[in-house]
């Protein structure tokens, strides 16, 4: 039982409350009101009645809890999010939670509402050790940063112990990309062979692998020369996951077609189905996608870049050309601009060469300015 009276101290009412936490030992704590005692009885009772029932509320929670362990919970939490989640992105939480979470807080036998910073903390600090980057680091926290506030809202814990502890930080990522030159003999290596659609659409249109074996004919518009980007094709365990959604809502787009690639794509037309497939007239995985490049490249004595690589030359060379970022953004399917000035600031040269320009005029130019600072 909770128990609380008032108390007068130095001219305001303070509460105190009194009651046996959820080890039988006997506590008592106060608070303040910051209500002047004088003609403010009625309402520190009031507060008084609504403390107590929130202490109430709190020992029961924490009694009730004691028989959910960590990993438990994890596992129910990850039952209930599969149905409000994409196929890959479930997959994702669920490699994480059960090969490596779970596994971690079993062997604490820790209950949920005990869980602390502490043990967060000390968890990753047992990824790192383990080799894994900080970038997956991050991956872990954001799932059980998810799943203890689930925790929070079914009353196991007063707070999201997840909140106070600082992920580690991922080193700044610079994108790799091909010059015009490789891209030629990339181009050269790849003619003739099943890689040339896939490469070419992922170079020259700067699609995603999933956006490039998405892609069926029915997308391509001949007629007006364009291709619309809104079908998607993903791998997880235990196979193919193809949706008419994108990425993102950006990342549902229509691009003309240059006329290497419309010529490309006349050469290899079908009337139906996917547009990408292997020798055997199958739609091409994306890891088999992924590791017929990498041959592709070892083959031919070609700089070693990851296929997602081909988008960010498709950038880079959108870019070295003097196209605006934002332009840039919207060929990509960026959700903002900020997205495409993080990975590709740093090649954003125009602004810099007005600047230039005009920090010389200014500098170099004859005559007196009277205004000058």
């Amino acid at each position: 039982m909770v128990a609380g009276h008032l108390r007068e101290k130095n001219g305001y009412w303070h509460m105190v409350i009194t009651y046996r936490d959820e080890m039988g030992n006997r506590k008592e704590r106060s608070f303040t009101t910051h209500l002047k005692a004088k003609g403010n009885r009625r309402r520190a009772e009031e507060m008084l009645f609504e403390k107590r029932r929130q202490i109430t509320a709190d020992l029961d929670m924490r009694r009730n809890a004691k028989g959910i362990y960590v990993d438990a919970y994890l596992m129910h939490w990850l039952e209930r999010m599969q149905p409000t989640v994409s196929p890959t992105t479930f997959k994702a939480y669920s490699l994480i939670v059960r090969k490596s979470i779970c596994p971690y807080f079993q062997k604490m036998n820790l209950p949920i509402c005990d869980l602390a910073p502490k043990h967060i903390a000390a968890y990753y600090d047992s990824l790192l050790k383990r080799g894994l980057s900080t970038t997956t680091v991050r991956r872990h926290h954001a799932n059980l940063h998810k799943a203890v506030g689930c925790a929070v809202i079914d009353g196991l814990l007063p707070e999201n112990p997840a909140n106070r502890v600082v992920p580690p930080k991922v080193a700044p990522y610079t994108a790799s990309y091909y010059s015009k030159v490789e891209c030629q003999q990339l181009l050269a290596a790849i003619q003739g062979t099943d890689l040339e659609l896939p490469v070419t659409l992922a170079l020259l249109l700067g699609l995603r692998r999933s956006e490039v074996l998405g892609l069926k004919w029915e997308a391509i518009d001949f007629d007006c020369h364009t291709v619309h980007i809104s079908h998607t094709v993903n791998e997880i365990t235990g196979g193919i996951v193809a949706r008419d959604v994108t990425k993102r809502k950006s990342s549902h787009r229509t691009l003309p077609l240059s006329p290497a690639v419309e010529q490309l794509l006349m050469s290899r037309q079908r009337e139906s189905g996917y547009i990408c497939l292997n020798a055997h007239n199958e739609l091409l995985k994306p890891s088999r996608l992924t590791s017929k490049f990498k041959a592709l490249l070892q083959e031919n004595n070609l700089r070693e870049i990851r296929y997602h690589d081909l988008r960010h030359t498709c950038a880079a060379l959108l870019i070295a050309a003097r196209m605006p970022l934002i332009d840039v953004s919207r060929w990509l399917g960026h959700s903002s601009i900020a997205i495409t000035a993080d990975l590709y600031g740093h090649l954003e040269f125009i602004s810099k060469e007005h600047c230039a320009s005009i920090l010389e005029d200014t500098i170099f130019t004859k005559g007196n300015d009277t205004n000058a600072i």
